[in-house]
């Protein structure tokens, strides 16, 4: 059920942050001269001595987060994702992800939801670098209830997180009746025609397409994975062996990211017909999100003409 109203996810993880540093006294912040931006200034406000401005210095800013994590702090480091992974990329490996320190890397704006700002500030590529780390935990989330229930998990995991946000706004697509746990994937609709697996708030655009689908006679499973590492492989696996046809809808360069998660798990262990839908290898551009989403291939339109054709694909044993 998707709910009508939208915001955006930043302001629902500053709330959520400054909850959290009540519950626990250990998490701190840092920020490189974005705490509007990133909505970290409601916990600079709340709790000025455990939040730590380093500047416009991002490499900094993860060695000071790092050294935060040595001394028994829980640190909250923050930017947009695309100057965590490439600028800051040299100490989030050696001094987080090798030296496997207890940072919370939390990555805003990601994919096209910093639309206006161009190519330049669009992470198209993050989670294909994260990925790759070693040690890193990697979680996408969707909507605001799932980043209220999954942030003090975050804060509760003993070791590197990389924590994806959109700047988009975006309704809830869960209710809060829904747990949610770090590594396992969450089954949102159940069909068993066709798979969609997909993560982040591009998943209200799948849940359109599983609709349209149910429509036209088609029905659809779509699986959640918020957890991009560690990979639930068990339950990708039990939906693709249902259904043999998979469609994965990410808001990522489709090389690195999900797609590429579950293509591996599937070549590796059951091939079936797969398609992926996201960013085809290219840099964005500045314009509205909703129509850079289209311009990209990643309207409903193009999601239900993936699943329709990996049906297809199986029902003529291609």
């Amino acid at each position: 059920m998707i709910a009508a109203q939208s915001r955006q996810l930043r302001a629902t993880y500053g709330e959520a942050l400054v909850e959290l540093g009540e519950a626990n006294s250990r998490v701190v912040v840092v920020d490189a001269d974005m705490a509007e931006g990133t909505m970290t200034c409601g916990f600079k406000e709340r709790f000025p001595e455990r939040f730590f401005d380093v500047g416009v210095a991002e490499q900094n800013l993860m060695g000071v987060g790092a050294g935060l994590s040595l001394a028994g702090w829980i640190p909250f480091v923050n930017s947009f994702a695309w100057l965590l992974v490439l600028r800051a990329g040299d100490p989030l490996r050696t001094l987080v992800s090798y030296s496997r320190t207890n940072v919370k890397v939390v990555a805003g704006y990601g994919g096209f939801s910093g639309p206006m700002d161009g190519a330049t500030h669009q992470a198209v590529m993050d989670l294909a670098v994260v990925r790759a780390l070693p040690n890193m935990t990697v979680v996408v989330v969707s909507d605001h209830h799932q980043l209220r229930s999954l942030l003090p998990l975050v804060a509760d995991l003993d070791g590197p997180v990389y924590l994806r946000l959109s700047r988009a706004e975006v309704p809830d697509f869960h209710d809060g009746s829904t747990r949610f746990d770090i590594g396992k994937a969450t089954l949102v609709r159940s069909g068993g025609e066709v798979t969609l697996i997909s993560n982040g708030p591009i998943l209200g655009r799948v849940l359109k397409a599983a609709e349209q689908l149910r429509e036209s006679g088609i029905a659809a499973s779509v699986l959640e994975i918020h957890t991009l590492k560690p990979l639930d492989g068990e339950a990708i696996l039990a939906e693709a062996e249902r259904s043999r046809a998979v469609v994965i809808v990410e808001e990522h360069n489709v090389i690195g990211g999900l797609g590429s998660a579950v293509a591996e798990l599937l070549g590796e262990n059951l091939p079936v017909p797969l398609r992926r839908v996201g960013i085809q290898d290219r840099y964005g551009e500045t314009g509205p999100y909703e129509k850079l989403l289209d311009l990209y291939g990643m309207g409903v339109g193009d999601i239900v003409a993936a699943a329709e054709e990996v049906v297809r694909r199986r029902d003529s044993g291609r």
